[in-house]
């Protein structure tokens, strides 16, 4: 069985996946294997796109504080409405200085980036540029007037960008239980930092990596995958009873 007929499967199994699912919008189930043992009171979604991560969020944790980033205006939109108003949806890109800066639009609009397609990319994922659009840029940590409620997950998933955006958390990282990243092993976008820099930067302000899931490969070779790090010395980390899991298939 193909993983995405698995995806569907669950999707079908699942009935608090189906009014986002009749907006187009897969809840991202498959991020139960690293996530679903876990509590958190707020969770900031990074590169939300239009919800598939929110959405997910809301079905594991429907009390968390949900706060999303996601600059585009078509995708956010949709997000807004699959989370019903129960995201707080910010409308910039984050980086590790505020501005402004170009969104590259790619035919795949979560493969667009603030960083240009790069050949692979664009060969392994089959898509093209289609545009580009000015974006705001803020720093995460400038974002939060208060330390959010612990604990707390930190979701990055900006195509490429992803060190930026940590730069411009450092002042919140102390208050982040856990951070869950997608990062690449080989460059899909120009310049953009790959997974050694990203296990560098954290494991440098006391995180650890605790697991890699849903990795991609394309002809043998590891392409990206999703990272699990977290604070050795936060009660986040410490076990705890697992909450009833989403249906196996």
């Amino acid at each position: 069985m193909s993983t995405h007929l698995r995806k569907y499967i669950k999707l079908l199994q699942t009935p608090a996946s189906w009014p986002a699912l009749l907006h187009g919008v897969a809840a991202t189930l498959e991020h139960d294997t690293a996530l679903g043992h876990e509590t958190f009171a707020t969770v900031i979604d990074v590169g939300a796109n239009k919800g598939q991560f929110a959405v997910y969020a809301g079905i594991r944790w429907p009390d968390a504080r949900l706060i999303c980033f996601e600059p585009l205006p078509g995708p956010r939109a949709k997000l807004a409405r699959v989370t019903s108003g129960h995201a707080e949806c910010h409308d910039c890109a984050l980086g590790s200085a505020p501005g402004e800066g170009q969104m590259h639009l790619a035919s795949r609009t979560d493969s667009s980036s603030l960083l240009a397609l790069g050949a692979r990319q664009k060969a392994i994922f089959r898509m093209e540029a289609s545009g580009a659009l000015q974006v705001p840029i803020k720093r995460l940590d400038a974002c939060l007037s208060s330390p959010p409620r612990r604990p707390t997950l930190l979701k990055i998933d900006v195509q490429g960008f992803e060190l930026e955006v940590l730069k411009g958390a450092t002042g919140l990282l102390p208050e982040i239980d856990v951070v869950y990243v997608e990062a690449s092993y080989i460059e899909l976008y120009e310049g953009q930092a790959l997974h050694e820099e990203i296990e560098r930067f954290l494991e440098e302000r006391g995180y650890r990596l605790d697991g890699r899931f849903n990795t991609h490969f394309h002809q043998g070779e590891r392409v990206q995958a999703d990272l699990l790090f977290r604070r050795p010395e936060s009660w986040a980390g410490a076990a705890m009873p697992r909450r009833p899991g989403l249906p196996k298939v």
